[in-house]
């Protein structure tokens, strides 16, 4: 019995001992790609207070004065609805946003100290793990933005537009049969009809006007229904990618009619194992057809490259991808497309062993109301009421007044920062037309200066 007594012990005091490697091991890594190229110099970091309750002044001491742009934060406890940096002596913050969490990177002009003064408010206890500074010089790497757009806004668009962007990408504007052939819906304009292939026409030409140095390609497939055959999209699809030659004949042909720089899929809805795998074979296929010139993107979220339905293999064939790191993955606050969400899928996208250097990074510039709901709030409507640091704006849905999560500026350079520094090909706003025409409250020109800053 003592035998079974002591030996039930060591399994006890193993146990424990597995958890407590498993809990000191599970905390969020800074990715490789800046924590082993760049010092960190809050290396020998100490913190004041790094548990409390409520509202608190935590001072963050370096040991020695450093220059630094990048500062990353972490909580144990999701408490925290709000913080702030600044340097002693001064009364105003250089940073803030919301919510820490497991994991928050912070961007900003570089500053010189050796101690920082960290303000939270925060609801019930809370506790903050180890920080890390870095220094983040000049990137050369290749690096672009896109912007997805509607046909509607394409077709309106003027030669004096200003918010600036690499690749425009129009959506709503091609779709796919079941036969494999590529077509085009009409529009309603002003209450005349425009057929699908003027409609595009002019969206291209009004593009290459205003931005002359823009490449623009355009997206097939899509969750938008045109077609009225008594399929589903997703079958609908399925049909279209079993007659390979035809559908690579027809896409090439569509490319070179309206002089388009390239093509995207956004396919978000398979069903079955076999749909993913004639959606693959199909773009392997494709790609090796097409113009190497030509750029071959695709819209995917984190969750469809598991191993089970896309794996990394299955897009190669691509030159980028778009991940939407938006909606699907509301937090525990009600928020969708936190900072926590583009890092989280990040990290699981090069776990599967997505290159990152393929990877645009999708940032939503319009909202989604904290009480779970799906619609939307644009962000050009509210973005003269959004301060600097704040992401979180009361907003009209549907005659109702909601409280609504943005994306703004701050968080926006923060996710474009991310995105730079960890080597991704460039970041996605969905969609042009939601942007504010004011430069200081552009999220394109938040990007950019993002980008310039560096």
């Amino acid at each position: 019995m003592k035998k079974i007594v002591c030996l039930l012990s060591v399994c006890v005091l193993f146990v424990a001992a597995v958890f407590s490697l498993v809990s000191c091991s599970s905390k969020e890594e800074t990715f490789e790609e800046i924590s082993s190229r760049y010092a960190d110099v809050a290396q020998n970091a100490d913190l004041s207070d790094k548990h409390g309750t409520g509202n608190a002044e935590i001072i963050i001491s370096l040991g020695k004065t450093a220059v630094f742009n990048r500062l990353v934060l972490r909580e144990t406890t999701d408490s925290i609805t709000s913080f702030s940096l600044r340097i002693p002596g001064s009364s105003s913050p250089f940073y803030g946003n919301d919510f820490i969490g497991a994991y928050r990177y912070c961007s900003f002009p570089a500053v010189s100290t050796d101690k920082l003064i960290l303000t939270v408010h925060a609801e019930g206890e809370w506790s903050l793990g180890d920080p890390e500074a870095y220094y983040i010089p000049t990137s050369f790497a290749p690096f672009s933005v896109t912007s997805y757009i509607t046909a509607k806004t394409a077709y309106s668009l003027t030669s004096d537009a200003s918010n600036p962007t690499d690749v425009f990408n129009i959506i709503y504007s091609a779709y796919l049969d079941k036969d494999g052939n590529v077509r085009l819906p009409d529009y309603f304009i002003d209450d005349k009809r425009i057929k699908g292939e003027t409609m595009l026409s002019i969206c291209i030409s009004n593009i290459r006007s205003a931005y002359p140095n823009a490449r623009v390609i355009a997206t097939v497939l899509g969750d938008k229904e045109f077609e009225n055959d008594g399929l589903t999209l997703q079958e609908r699809y399925s049909f279209a990618f079993e007659k390979k030659d035809f559908l690579s004949s027809s896409l090439l042909s569509f490319i070179n009619d309206y002089a388009l720089d390239g093509i995207s899929f956004d396919y978000e809805y398979p069903v079955s194992d076999r749909d993913y795998a004639l959606f693959a074979d199909f773009c392997a296929y494709f790609a090796k057809n097409l113009d190497k010139e030509k750029l071959f993107t695709a819209a995917v979220s984190a969750w469809s490259i598991d191993g089970k339905r896309l794996n990394a293999s299955d897009l190669e064939c691509f030159d980028s991808l778009t991940l939407m790191a938006y909606d699907d993955n509301t937090d525990s606050h009600g928020c969708h497309s936190t900072f926590y969400t583009a890092f989280s899928q990040l990290k699981r996208l090069k776990k599967q062993g997505v290159p990152l250097d393929k990877i645009q990074l999708g940032i939503p510039l319009y909202s989604r109301p904290l009480d779970g709901s799906m619609q939307s709030a644009v962000y050009s409507e509210y973005a003269d009421g959004l301060p600097m640091f704040s992401n979180t704006s009361y907003a009209q849905i549907n005659g109702e007044t909601k409280a609504c999560y943005f994306n703004g500026r701050q968080l926006t350079t923060d996710k474009t920062s991310l995105a730079l520094d960890i080597g991704l090909s460039g970041v996605a706003v969905w969609h042009y037309g939601l942007d504010s025409r004011d430069p200081s409250l552009s999220l394109l020109h938040t990007i950019y200066r993002a980008i310039d800053d560096k």
